[in-house]
């Protein structure tokens, strides 16, 4: 390619990649401004980046920033599902927001998981965040799950497709995008995504039966964007996935299963890359060009600067070498640009008037 075009697309790689860093200022850190420099259009937010209103609005404001200034977009993002999940609580203060569990429990149920995602909403909007990693569509029918309990609204399928539409709706209806996870279900699983990689055991008729309906709901609902967890799914998995040790993240299989089996038309994202279930099996480069080439969009690698300039080394390499191909990567990039049209500008700062 002509050595002009080099910086184009590698700027492009990066933008598949969401970027975590390590810092709670009022400006972006290094670490963060480096990853913008090099064409990484979203970043994620944890608890660590968290110290006050003002604080995270500054810092997002600051980021979106130093985009503009490369001439892009930057779309900021967070896990704030209430209860144990929550990057954004009380002692920050923010609303403290019940669990999905016990938002669900209430008799409003419908009607109060919409005044909730709209609290959310307008809380995330405020601050300058423009996408709510929730909700969890994961339905809570084993109650040996070290990971999802709580965070679930229910046991039932048809009453967590209910809600979970209901929560899309609401905070889309607000301007933040959702993303629905953790396809297709970690409900039923006794182990954790974060340590080893969980198996689903089920039948293609009980999956769709019990852990889809909720997805379908959320795609009826225009969902934003759907997370695709790293979970072995034997029964929507290709025999030679199963075989190589593939998650549902890594999985052509399932992610086709969602494009063209459920009519998916958002973003997909997979999650954390640097998590355990995919980490002990190789390394975060070859992992996330095989989720890239299993049709994930985003590829979160949320703590180390090392690992997220790894990501885009092996996505760039991997696009040069055919190894992914032009229209996989061109597809992929256009989702993400769609995903941007949530993206909200840097906030005004009046401080400086007068």
């Amino acid at each position: 390619e002509p050595e002009g075009l080099a910086p184009l697309l590698r700027a492009a790689c990066a933008s598949l990649v969401v970027f975590g860093f390590d810092s709670a200022g009022r400006e972006s850190n290094e670490h963060a401004r480096r990853m913008i420099a090099k064409g990484c259009v979203c970043a994620i937010l944890f608890g660590r980046n968290v110290e006050s209103p003002e604080q995270v609005k500054s810092l997002c404001s600051d980021m979106k920033l130093e985009a503009l200034a490369h001439g892009r977009k930057l779309l900021v993002m967070a896990d704030q599902e209430g209860g144990r999940v929550a990057r954004f609580g009380g002692e920050q203060s923010f609303t403290d927001i019940p669990s999905a569990r016990e938002v669900a429990s209430c008799s409003a149920g419908t009607g109060a998981v919409t005044s909730i995602a709209k609290v959310m909403a307008a809380e995330l909007k405020a601050v300058g965040v423009d996408m709510d990693l929730a909700p969890v569509l994961d339905v809570d029918s084993n109650p040996n799950n070290p990971v999802i309990g709580d965070r679930a609204f229910s046991s039932n399928s048809a009453r967590v497709a209910e809600l979970g539409g209901a929560f899309i709706t609401a905070m889309q209806e607000q301007g933040v995008a959702t993303c629905a996870k953790h396809f297709p279900g970690h409900g039923d699983t006794i182990q954790d995504s974060h340590e080893v990689m969980p198996l689903i055991k089920h039948g293609r008729a009980r999956l769709l039966e019990t852990e889809i309906p909720p997805f379908r709901r959320a795609i009826e609902n225009d969902v934003a964007a759907i997370m695709v967890g790293h979970l072995s799914v034997p029964e929507l998995q290709s025999p030679a996935e199963v075989q190589l040790g593939l998650p549902a993240s890594m999985s052509r299989e399932i992610v086709d299963f969602l494009r063209k089996g459920l009519g998916f038309k958002g973003a997909v994202l997979v999650d954390d890359m640097e998590m355990g279930a995919v980490t002990t099996s190789g390394t975060v480069g070859d992992a996330v060009v095989r989720a890239l080439n299993a049709g994930a969009d985003l590829l979160p690698v949320c703590h180390s600067e090392s690992l997220q300039n790894e990501a885009i080394d092996a996505i760039y390499r991997a696009v040069k070498a055919g190894e992914v191909s032009a229209e996989r990567f061109e597809g992929a990039v256009k989702s993400v640009e769609t995903l941007l049209s949530w993206a909200s500008p840097p906030a005004r700062d009046l401080t400086i008037v007068g």
